[in-house]
């Protein structure tokens, strides 16, 4: 039966890991009821990303860059390369 250390751990039996999924790094969310402790997984919710925030994302820090003027430099490129 697992036991709390002197430093607040506990180890999850293996088969509750398996069972659950469990993944080193795995937030875990621990909450009371009552007498208990009810220890869950916490869920990431990834956030929805529009395409004007591409290259936001992508770290782009440039000015901002119409279609037409994109469709312009791959042309220009496709171009250069023949």
């Amino acid at each position: 039966m697992p036991t709390l250390s002197i430093y607040g751990d506990v180890h999850i039996p293996d088969n509750l890991i398996h069972a659950l999924g469990l993944k080193p790094g795995t937030e875990l969310a621990f909450e009371r009821q009552g007498d208990a402790i009810v220890m869950r997984p916490v869920k990431k919710t990834i956030k929805q990303s529009r395409v004007e925030e591409g290259p936001k994302i992508l770290g782009y820090t440039g000015p901002a860059v119409s279609l037409e003027e994109m469709d312009a430099a791959i042309a220009k490129g496709a171009a250069q390369s023949l």
